[in-house]
């Protein structure tokens, strides 16, 4: 407390009051790039988070399958032993492969068995083209084990229309997604086609409509009985294309992906490797984000320095009695560091305070948005260390940008000032 009663403190706190305008105008600055790196961090994280939330919650964490694009050796290449010989084969045929799971049924029931695992459901998925009346679609079928599928990743949740658990009672059932239903016009009880690639069509009945808030997802996926997906190939009943894993810890999916890869000889890709796509558009937003907030502070750590500047210059009477007056150099520039530091803690304060309202105040209002994921409302990440980065960043700008002003003070030869006057 006796610093706040202290000489150098008042003559500081004196001379950003006698300047009302500079110094309303100096911390302005850092408010508002304190509160626009709030509102703008917050919605990007948030638009991030809920993206990876809805992700996580929707698809599996490692997804095992036949990559039947994947480059393989030829029986020429494989039996090959002199490493300096040249094999030409023209005209080669590329093999047809099925991209069935081979023994899907055993993995199961070995990967259920990995403490690591907090669920295992089989999957049957291909590209088919759904008919409601004169409207069609394409899209991908889904089939599924839906009670397993449940289990690990609570489909009920998503559901918007209709019984998620009636897929499994009712023999030609069928759950749409939302984007999907209303590209068809489909409605609960309709009777719809489903045609696979190889031509077997299927007569189905719309049981439920499921919006799972990835708006790619919606608009292509639909649910069905994984009995009525291996009709729809035309193959039986031991054939799935997909394991799909939900883990208890996501953040090892990479490693277990790649230690199922090694064990079985199947593709294993995790969750971030199959939406790796979106993530670098997340870096680069982020990048983006972070440029334009630091530009914005150190504009305003700029505009401190001129304030301060310009005090020094209409202060140097003041400086040179205070130097004649017993005042050492150190506490000439106490005294404008203190008068930045000031600065910096009340704007950064009132930044910190706008942000959090904008926040609130646009998080409250209704949007509706479809992109990389569907939502009601803008969702932002309040999270304490956006404020504290924001806060302290606030702090070291203003602190810098009054440095050197507070060194010149130190500087300034109180003599020449009186020879002058």
């Amino acid at each position: 407390m006796s610093f706040f009663k202290s000489p150098v403190f008042r003559i500081a706190m004196t001379h950003l009051v006698s300047k009302k305008r500079q110094t309303i105008v100096a911390m302005l600055g850092v408010t508002f790039g304190i509160a626009i790196f709030i509102f703008q961090a917050g919605l990007m994280s948030g638009f991030q988070s809920t993206f990876i939330e809805e992700t996580v919650n929707t698809t599996a964490n490692v997804r095992i399958y036949n990559d039947v694009q994947e480059v393989r050796q030829s029986i020429l290449e494989m039996s090959n032993t002199n490493k300096n010989a040249w094999i030409v084969v023209r005209n080669q045929k590329p093999k047809d492969e099925d991209p069935k799971v081979k023994d899907g049924k055993q993995i199961m029931d070995l990967i259920e068995k990995d403490p690591e695992v907090l669920g295992v459901s089989p999957f049957i998925g291909t590209q088919s083209l759904f008919r409601l009346g004169l409207a069609q679609a394409s899209g991908r079928v889904s089939g599924v084990n839906i009670e397993k599928e449940n289990a690990i990743f609570d489909l009920e949740k998503y559901m918007t229309e209709g019984n998620l658990l009636d897929l499994e009672t009712s023999p030609n059932g069928i759950i749409l997604g939302e984007g999907l239903a209303k590209k068809l016009g489909a409605k609960i009880g309709d009777n719809m086609t489903v045609t696979s690639p190889k031509g077997v069509a299927l007569d189905m009945r719309v049981t439920g409509i499921h919006k799972s808030g990835i708006t790619e997802l919606d608009n292509a996926r639909a649910f069905i009985n994984i009995h009525n997906g291996q009709k729809l190939l035309g193959v039986d009943g031991s054939y799935i294309t997909d394991i799909n894993i939900k883990l208890k810890d996501i953040n090892t999916a990479e490693t277990i992906a790649k230690h199922y890869h090694d064990k079985f000889g199947f593709k294993a890709q995790d969750w971030k490797a199959a939406n790796e796509n979106i993530f670098s558009v997340f870096k680069i937003q982020n990048l983006v984000t972070y440029l334009i907030i630091i530009s914005i502070l150190i504009v305003s750590g700029f505009g401190i320095f001129n304030i301060l500047m310009m005090i020094i210059y209409e202060k140097m009477p003041d400086i040179a009695i205070l130097k004649a007056t017993g005042f050492k150099d150190k506490d000439i520039k106490i005294i404008f560091l203190i008068e930045s530091l000031m600065i910096g803690i009340f704007g950064g304060l009132l930044g910190l305070l706008i942000g959090f309202l904008m926040q609130k105040i646009v998080g409250s209002i209704r949007m509706d948005i479809n992109g990389f994921v569907s939502m009601k409302y803008l969702k932002f990440n309040s999270s304490p260390g956006f404020f504290i980065f924001a806060y302290c960043f606030g702090l070291i700008v203003t602190a810098l940008a009054g440095y050197i002003p507070a060194r010149k003070a130190a500087k300034v030869d109180a003599i020449d000032i009186i020879r002058s006057k």
